[in-house]
């Protein structure tokens, strides 16, 4: 980055998600900035955690108080203020900071769809610079498109000894369940598979039981209640053939899980049609579900993968998501 962020000072602020949150503070240190890294969602509790995604009003007094307390003493003249999603960012803390760190530029990086965080529209006049995973969005509101990334842990240059044909983890909202159910028996047993269908407590599988149809049919026994570690996601990407993504319904950018199967060098199987349109794309390792019939070719999963050219894999790196966001901050 030829020293872009050499003895920067960035205020950086995201969500704690499956540890992404601390990929990116490593990086923005590793490429020389030094870091205050504050949560968006600072709740230790499941519940006020789904809470803000429900009723987000609810709990932004405490979240203001969070960082009101966080940065009281702070004298730091910053940089950079590096801002994720900012669910719980609100425009009392955000017209503060601008006075307070009058000379920082500030960045907001969206990894959720402006239709699923409508709240962080009223945000965006506050920010200097502002980039999108979701193409849609990006044309929409006039800000700057920019895919995920992937992150090294994620990188890949020899193939692995397969323990799976087919994968899946995240997060069992909206359709998520009942597509993985329709994959699992269309494949039936001969076919090895791995699914961590993850929720953030049991009352949210019971809520889900009572208000969505599509998780009637579910069992407790379907689902995780323990979020798993970055470590083993990485082994579960690396033992499987083929990797299965499904977007949230209202979401037309790509999800990390598309891009840390590409990282790992596997297929992908996706319910996002939108993944033909980005230059990573071929037939050979991409293979796109309809969610409301999901098929999956057997001789898809049999197919060899495709390498892909190094100057496009290391764009959708960790490091070349970083460089690509500070080299257009830095033109304005």
């Amino acid at each position: 980055m030829n020293g872009l962020l050499e003895n920067k000072k960035i205020l950086y602020i995201a969500p704690a998600f499956f540890g992404y949150e601390s990929e990116i503070k490593h990086e923005l240190e590793r490429q020389g900035a030094q870091v205050h890294f504050l949560l968006d969602r600072p709740f230790s509790s499941a519940f006020l955690k789904a809470l803000t995604r429900i009723r987000r009003e609810w709990t932004i007094g405490a979240a203001d108080r969070y960082y009101k307390k966080e940065l009281a003493l702070d004298s730091t003249e910053f940089d950079y203020i590096f801002v994720v999603n900012g669910q719980t960012l609100s425009t009392r803390t955000l017209e503060g900071w601008r006075r307070k760190f009058s000379k920082a530029k500030f960045i907001l990086y969206m990894w959720d769809s402006f239709s699923n965080r409508q709240e962080t529209l009223e945000n965006l006049k506050y920010f200097d610079s502002i980039f999108s995973f979701d193409k849609n969005d990006a044309e929409k509101y006039g800000v700057n498109f920019r895919p995920l990334f992937f992150s090294s842990g994620f990188e890949s240059t020899v193939e692995a000894v397969s323990q799976y044909d087919i994968s899946f983890i995240g997060t069992a909202h909206t359709d998520r369940f009942s597509i993985v159910q329709s994959i699992d028996q269309q494949l039936g047993v001969s076919f090895k598979k791995y699914w961590y269908l993850y929720l953030q407590a049991r009352w949210v599988y019971w809520f889900y039981r009572l208000t969505n149809t599509a998780y009637r049919t579910a069992s407790c026994d379907n689902f995780r209640f323990q979020s798993i570690s970055k470590a083993e996601v990485q082994h579960v990407f690396n033992s499987s053939r083929a990797i299965l993504d499904i977007e949230h319904p209202q979401q037309t950018g790509l999800t990390m899980r598309t891009l840390e199967t590409l990282g790992a060098r596997k297929k992908l199987v996706t319910t996002n049609s939108s993944v033909k349109f980005y230059d990573f794309y071929c037939e050979e390792n991409i293979h796109v579900i309809d969610r409301k019939a999901p098929f999956v070719p057997r001789e898809f999963l049999d197919r060899p993968y495709k390498s892909v050219e190094l100057a496009i894999y290391h764009r959708y790196s960790l490091t070349g998501w970083l460089e690509e966001i500070i080299s257009l901050v830095n033109r304005k």
